[in-house]
């Protein structure tokens, strides 16, 4: 949920650093049916219905849908902000895959939010104590209500949430400078054109 508040931040900077949102309309992204199907999976994977069936099973199409969202991160390394998703992905699959498939969360973080924990339905987050592998990667922080969409949330979906809106920023400035006319500047012989 953290990841939406991403699309608003990012379309704020990229108008303030001069970008464009019309730019956002040629953006190409590769794999991006594999992303958004693991995405849409999890979605009903941690549904009610769903969850309160899923059984055994439930920790390993966890890891495997995630899994299938990191494949289509790798394919796009060259866009900007991907190495923040990436990262903050890979933090988040550590320690859910170092605690049995299911994302520790902090007792206070979740009870914050959501009241009592519903355990007996599959969940991506779990109340665990500190004692477990990499507790403090684990969804330890609240957005409180009232906020819209609260949620408790990780260090990695803070990296993810920070990459996304750095993608929407920079695609908008990106595209907006590729598309204006040339200066005597950017026409000037390679050794003395600014390479950024």
């Amino acid at each position: 949920m953290l990841l939406l508040y991403s699309i608003p931040i990012g379309l704020v900077a990229g108008l303030l650093l001069g970008g464009r949102a019309s730019s956002l309309a040629g953006v190409s992204i590769r794999w991006w049916p594999l992303a958004i199907g693991g995405l849409l999976f999890q979605l009903v994977l941690f549904s009610p219905a769903v969850a309160a069936t899923i059984g055994d099973m439930g920790p390993a199409l966890y890891v495997g849908s995630t899994l299938v969202v990191l494949v289509a991160l790798l394919a796009n390394l060259g866009q900007p902000g991907f190495r923040l998703i990436l990262c903050g992905a890979l933090l988040n699959l550590l320690v859910i895959v170092a605690n049995g498939g299911q994302m520790p969360a902090s007792e206070a973080a979740v009870r914050a939010v959501h009241g009592p924990l519903d355990e007996s339905r599959f969940s991506n987050s779990v109340v665990m104590d500190e004692s477990v592998p990499f507790f403090l990667l684990g969804d330890i922080f609240v957005l409180p209500r009232p906020i819209p969409l609260a949620n408790v949330f990780s260090i990695g979906d803070v990296l993810i949430a920070v990459g996304g809106a750095c993608f929407i920023a920079a695609t908008m400035r990106r595209r907006t400078d590729s598309h204006s006319p040339p200066t005597m500047r950017s026409l000037a012989p390679l050794g003395g054109a600014d390479r950024a």
